[in-house]
């Protein structure tokens, strides 16, 4: 498995992006647009719940408990 790094600052944006910085300092986009079709991640369309991401130990999470893995965000972040 490839060595990843946790996200360190996160902040919710359109289009059910959020931006993300790394704690190696690299920054960049995670869309989760691709999982609101998925009944686990359903609680996520609602805008207003999804803008309530937060860090728990450098992993995205919501509220109610919903989660994505770091490995995951960190592979599928656009760099910029």
């Amino acid at each position: 498995m490839k060595a990843f790094e946790h996200v360190k600052e996160v902040r919710p944006n359109e289009d059910y992006k959020v931006s993300v910085v790394f704690t190696g300092g690299q920054r960049g986009f995670f869309d989760c647009a691709r999982y609101l079709s998925d009944p686990f991640w359903a609680s996520l369309r609602d805008k207003s719940h999804f803008d309530k991401v937060f860090l728990d130990h450098g992993v995205l999470t919501w509220p109610d408990g919903v989660d994505i893995a770091p490995e995951e965000v960190w592979e599928d972040t656009v760099r910029i």
